[in-house]
């Protein structure tokens, strides 16, 4: 129920919405002068009333302000044939003229309160089902539109197959009495707006309003679209394989970053064990060195060592030789025969007598002459 009343509340507003856009485009249309200008030109109306197109463009500027409010009158003057006349001297053109600012000031302002009806029906049909708004919205639109296009198609199929039938068709409905047929021999109104201008002024209005209401429906079909269950589960299984392929290609990146790193470690230690072989080995030759050098030494210093021995071995040896062989000149010379010494006396002091000592061996003799 929900539903179906929020979507048929934003189809109300919808079919307002493509009213306002189409009676906006009229009036941007009509107060288009350069597109005024253009069709003038294309269809040689001021060849064919001898009005120049500046006073063309002009007398329709006014007849618009007036239609719209901004003008009091449709008094203009113009130049026909070199000569200064009004250019809308026929009196039915004056009261026509009235009945079309009565009718399109009366649309003016339903186009104003229709605005705000629009606005506040789009509010209820979006409060109604607050969390499917976007959908319900849409699909109230795409209807709206749907049966506003299948109006208009009507109408425009018409107006191109016969557009005399139909713009007599349009007079007669909006239209409550007969100032709208003009003798062409007196109304400068109806030479100067044939039912060509017409023609290209709905064709324009179409084109301004078909152009927005494309977009909308374009909007309203892609938020239909992304609204729906079906989306929103494709959607969600995209953004996980997304998500899945995110992350394998960031644990496949963390993992070439954690092997980069590990073989950048593997080498800096294995450069660091290198430096540290490099260091023992000179350490293990500077050793080697040294103790090749000290046992060098050593062995230098026992070859000093046996060769002074030597040396003094042979010194001793030559020694012992010469002490040991006879000298000619000691076996020559007679021995000396030694003076006897003869005992001092014994100091006054001391007067106890000399102990013979038997156990002392004296070569000398001293002791057996005391015997």
């Amino acid at each position: 129920m929900r539903k179906f009343l929020s979507v048929s509340l934003a189809m109300l507003a919808s079919i307002i919405l493509i009213l306002v856009l189409v009676f906006t485009s009229i009036g941007l249309v009509i107060n288009d002068e350069t597109f005024i200008n253009n069709e003038f030109t294309k269809l040689a109306i001021s060849q064919k009333m001898g009005i120049s197109n500046v006073d063309l463009v002009r007398s329709m500027t006014r007849l618009v302000d007036y239609m719209e409010g901004d003008a009091d009158d449709i008094n203009v003057e113009v130049t026909i044939d070199g000569e200064q006349k009004q250019m809308f001297d026929y009196p039915q053109e004056v009261e026509h003229m009235g009945d079309v600012r009565q009718i399109y000031m009366t649309i003016a302002s339903y186009r104003d309160i229709g605005v705000l009806v629009m606005l506040i029906l789009f509010l209820f049909a979006a409060v109604i089902h607050f969390r499917k708004a976007p959908q319900y919205l849409s699909q109230g639109y795409l209807s709206g539109a749907f049966v506003m296009l299948l109006i208009f198609g009507f109408l425009g199929t018409w107006a191109a197959l016969d557009f005399s039938n139909f713009w007599t068709f349009f007079h007669e409905t909006l239209f409550w009495n007969d100032l709208w047929l003009f003798d062409g021999t007196q109304s400068r109104m109806i030479n100067m707006l044939p039912e060509d201008v017409f023609a290209d002024i709905i064709s324009r209005v179409a084109l301004y309003a078909g152009a927005v209401i494309a977009v909308l429906i374009a909007l309203s079909t892609t938020a239909l679209v992304v609204s729906s269950d079906g989306y929103k589960r494709r959607r969600a299984i995209t953004l996980a394989r997304k998500k899945a392929q995110e992350d394998a290609a960031a644990l496949r990146k963390k993992s070439r970053a954690e092997a980069k790193a590990a073989a950048e470690k593997e080498k800096r230690l294995a450069q660091k064990r290198a430096r540290v072989t490099a260091i023992k080995a000179q350490k293990h030759a500077a050793a080697e060195a040294a103790a090749k050098e000290a046992e060098r030494e050593r062995r230098m210093m026992e070859k000093r060592e046996q060769k002074r021995s030597a040396e003094e071995a042979r010194a001793a040896s030559a020694t012992e030789r010469e002490a040991a062989a006879p000298s000619p000149e000691r076996e020559a010379k007679p021995r000396r025969e030694e003076p006897q010494r003869t005992a001092r006396p014994a100091p006054a002091a001391a007067k106890k007598p000399a102990k013979k000592t038997g156990n002392v061996h004296d070569d000398t003799g001293f002791f057996d002459d005391e015997d």
